[in-house]
Order: C-alpha cells, then structure tokens, then sequence
C-alpha cells in the first residue's frame, strides 16, 4: 500500500469489472495497511506465517519468495502456461480456505481475543502427535470418553493413551495435583481388572500402588451408539476421534480427528461428560441398593 504502482493497479481492476481476493499475514505492524487495503479489494484474510507471495489470474502467474517490507519486487517467476496458472488457482484456493477473514483477525488484535480454531485432522500419525502434545500440556483436569470397552486395551498396547495418562498424573503428583476422569462402556469383570491393574501407580512415600485415575463404566443404554473417543483438557482444548474397531493396530485404528479451543464447542463436550459420569454415579448406586 505503501507505492502507488500497486495500488494503482488494484483500482484497474476493479474498475474493469474485475474481483480481488487478497491473502496477507495482518499484525499489528500491518494492520493500518490492511484497513486501507480493504476499501479496494473485495476480500482480505489473515493466514498465519506466510512466506512471500503468489498473484494468479484466469491467464497468468507470478510468485516471488523475496517478499522486503517497504521495497519493490526485483525477483519473480512469471507464466501463462495454462498448468502452471491451475496449480497457482490450487494453491491459492487452500490457502483461501485455511484463511481467516481479515476483520475477524482485526477483532482480535484490538481486543486481545484468543483465536478460536476447529481443525480436522485425516493422518493417524499426526492425531497420536496432537494427543500426546494435549495431554502433556494439561495443567487442571483430563476428561476421556472411551467409544468401546475394547478401546483401552488398544491403546495401552501401543503406549498411546492410557500409559500417557498414567505418566502425566506421576508428574503432577510431583507438583500440582492434576485430575483424570475416565468413561468406558459398560464391561464384564475381568476386563475391570485388567483395566485397574494398568493404571496402578505406585506410590513412593507408601510402597504401595494405587488408582489415583477415576473411572466409570456406563451402560449402552446412555451411550448409544457412539463411535468417537473424547478427550477434554482443562476445558480449554476438545479432541473426538473416530476408531475403527476392526482394526487391533492403533495407527489403522483411528480414524477423522477433530481438534478444536472453540469455547462453544469445548464446553459442550464437557456438559456431555459431566452428564454421564453422573448417570454412572446414579448406575453405581442403583447396583449397590440391588446389592
């Protein structure tokens, strides 16, 4: 915005009838600019950590990856080629939907908001990732929601899940006490015994191993037919993950990940936990009286 022969151009082609869609990283730094540059082009949006620069028409492309504040393009790549103009209409198109609309990412900046995302995730590799990194970055409280019985298992076989919860609640018991809740669909007995024995942690001041992990096992019938596991951090952070249970290998096993801090959607996962772990509670009390 800062040279006339841009901005100039900008104005060209609106007045020629045609449509400009901008992609920029807005900051603080750049936000004047971009306000100015919002009353030519038709639509801005902010993406996060872009790298110089890309312009593509029907006809042509250009890119440049010398992008200086306050000086003139001196490098760029220009073609017609007609492939090279559709992957440059790809490549913009992904960015174009990864963007932010560009008041929603001045909103931001002026009231210190904290960016909301939902995101999902296709590679099982890079969900197990996300996992970890949540679960380590806890600091309050870990709500899980298993989709079967079966599921634990398969977890604490591949290290994913449950040994991570066990680590995570050795460490916090060595600073701020961190609380784990567990929902598992209703099993038979020995599989609770199974279950029990892999979160035992041995407790160092006593010699003695304990469950410092809550469970509840709750029937199919508050259930239903729910193929997602649930994960929820501090009610700050919600992953759902969709397990294929014909698979035993945790990596063939998961399925679409979502992961998301939208508060809306956070806190109506943890409403969802707290009420079943309250119809187990219920459950738990209702076996007791038969007892």
């Amino acid at each position: 915005m800062g040279f006339d022969v841009y901005k100039d151009n900008y104005i060209d082609v609106k007045r020629r009838g045609g449509r400009i869609r901008l992609i920029t990283e807005i900051t603080k730094d750049n936000m004047h600019y971009c306000k100015e540059l919002m009353k030519i082009v038709d639509e801005l949006r902010h993406l996060d950590g872009l790298i110089g620069g890309i312009a593509v028409s029907e006809l042509e492309y250009m890119a440049t990856t010398t992008l200086q504040g306050g000086q003139l393009l001196t490098q760029v790549f220009y073609s017609n080629a007609t492939e090279v103009v559709k992957q440059g209409q790809y490549i913009f198109n992904t960015f174009w939907n990864k963007a932010v609309p560009a008041r929603q990412r001045i909103k931001e900046i002026d009231e210190g908001l904290k960016r909301e995302f939902i995101e999902t995730i296709q590679d099982p590799n890079d969900a197990q990732r996300l996992i970890f990194g949540t679960i380590r970055s806890a600091s309050e409280e870990i709500q899980v929601i298993f989709s079967t019985s079966k599921t634990p298992y398969r977890y604490e076989h591949e290290a994913i899940l449950l040994n991570l919860l066990k680590e995570k609640m050795l460490i916090s018991k060595s600073n701020n006490e961190i609380k784990i809740r567990i929902i598992i669909p209703e099993t038979n007995s020995l599989n609770k015994e199974k279950l029990q024995k892999l979160l035992l942690i041995k407790d160092k001041k006593r010699g003695q191993k304990s469950s410092a992990i809550s469970i509840k096992y709750l029937s199919r019938v508050h259930l239903g037919n729910n193929k997602l596991t649930t994960l929820i951090v501090d009610n700050e952070f919600a992953i759902t993950v969709e397990l294929k249970d014909s698979n035993e290998l945790t990596n063939q096993a998961i399925g679409l990940t979502t992961y998301s801090n939208s508060e809306a959607t956070v806190l109506s996962y943890a409403s969802i936990f707290e009420t079943l772990w309250t119809h187990a509670e219920l459950d738990e009390q209702a076996a007791g009286l038969k007892k």
